[in-house]
This record gives C-alpha cells, structure tokens and sequence, in this order.
C-alpha cells in the first residue's frame, strides 16, 4: 500500500500566487489605463488600487515559500537523493494512524479545555456585571468555544481519513519528509530542525521536531513517523545522522 507520486511542475499554492500577482497587477494600471471607465466610481478605483499594491507583493513573496516546499517536495520522490523510503502493511498502517489519532485528539482536546475555561470565565464575568451588554459578549466566546470544538473534530478525523486514503509510505531527506501525503519542511524561510528521538510504542515511531518562525517567538512542529518491522537499526542510523547534523538530540 503506497501513496502515489505528486504531479511535477507549480503547486497549486504557487499558481495561486502568481494569479493573485497578476490580479494585483491588473487592480493597479487598470485606473491608470482606462481613467474613463473609473470616472464613475468615485475615488473608489484608488481604493482598488491600493489593495492591489497589497496584493501583488503579498503573492510575490508568499510564491518564494510555496516553491521552497515544491522543491523539497520533488527532491522527496527522487530516489537517488532519498535517505530512507518505508512502506508498511496494512495492520501496521493501521496501528500506526489509531495511535496517531488519539495522541492528536488528546493534545487538542487539553488545550481546548484551557481555552474552553477562560472563555467562560470572561465571558461569565461580563455577564454578572453588566447582562443588558455582557450576555451578549458571552455568547459570542460560547459561540467561539463551539467553532473550535467543530475545528478539531473535523481536522483530526480528517487527517486520520487523508493518511488511511494516501497509503502506508514515508521518505525521508535531508530537508523534510513526506508521511502519506503530508509534506513537512524544516529548511528555508526560518525553519529549523530541533530535534529527533524515538518514541516506544506499537508501532515505536521516529518523532521528528522542527520549529518556524511565529508573532513573537518559534512555534514548533512534530511529526511521528513509525518504524517498520524489521528496519530497527535503519530506524537507528537515521537517528544518529539528525543528531549528528542538529547537535541536538
């Protein structure tokens, strides 16, 4: 059971920044370009322009990261530049995507709780001290509390369903790794290879840990890859060359 090979050439995120370059584009000459077709609308055309002005540069830079991805991502499925390529049977697939599952639902659901608690709390004290307009702040955080509570039902069954659909396979390179159909990247635009360690379990899984760039700090990502039976000491060697080219361990 394996996941099949990504289409060569743009993807889709890269095609949709060079459509939104050439929209912002258009948004910006079209008021200079034909002045009589924008004698109606009132100033509004430089309004339009000026969200252009937005929009071209956005894409522009935002097309840069989408195609570090894209290369990382055809350097994933050329076999010559591969550390590692695992496929996996079908009870170990399976064993491996319910563990998953679980792990990723328990840590959600943690951190929906804290989230779940203060939202009542400010919102239960706006509503004690002033209900004509504190009921309505309340219902607003319970009404998010409820969104995010649909959120992480719909995406941890939904990357359950994608990983179960793509296929037993992961391939590992020096610059990210593609787990059924997941691409992870930890180089280029601030990313950052933390760390590596293997995680005990059924099946015991490589658990890779890389960071990017946030608001006011990094924000860290990990990804679980398990080990097929029989490759512990590939599993091994894999380890000790991330340790080796993060010093950390």
């Amino acid at each position: 059971m394996t996941s099949s090979a990504p289409k060569p050439g743009f993807c889709v995120g890269e095609k949709v920044c060079w459509w939104l370059m050439l929209l912002g584009a258009a948004m910006v000459a079209a008021p200079f370009l034909a002045p009589d077709y924008f004698s109606g609308w009132n100033g509004g055309q430089f309004a339009m322009a000026l969200v252009g002005c937005l929009v071209g540069p956005s894409a522009f830079f935002s097309s840069f990261l989408f195609r570090r991805r894209r290369l990382v991502r055809d350097q994933l499925f050329d076999d010559k530049r591969l550390l590692v390529r695992w496929t996996y049977t079908e009870a170990e697939w399976r064993s491996f995507t319910g563990q998953d599952y679980e792990r990723e639902r328990r840590d959600k659901w943690q951190l929906f709780r804290i989230v779940a608690f203060f939202c009542v709390v400010i919102g239960g004290a706006f509503a004690v001290c002033d209900w004509e307009g504190g009921r309505w702040v309340l219902a607003v955080l319970l009404g998010l509390v409820a969104v995010i509570a649909g959120v992480i039902v719909l995406t941890t069954r939904g990357q359950r369903q994608r990983r179960e659909a793509s296929g037993g396979e992961v391939r590992i390179g020096e610059d990210g790794l593609w787990l059924a159909g997941e691409l992870h990247v930890w180089t280029g635009w601030g990313g950052r290879f933390e760390r590596v360690l293997v995680v005990e379990g059924q099946p015991p899984c490589i658990e890779f840990v890389y960071s990017t760039p946030a608001k006011n700090q990094r924000q860290e990502h990990s990804v679980r890859v398990p080990i097929p039976t029989g490759y512990d000491a590939e599993a091994a060697g894999i380890v000790a060359h991330f340790v080796e080219k993060s010093g950390r361990a």
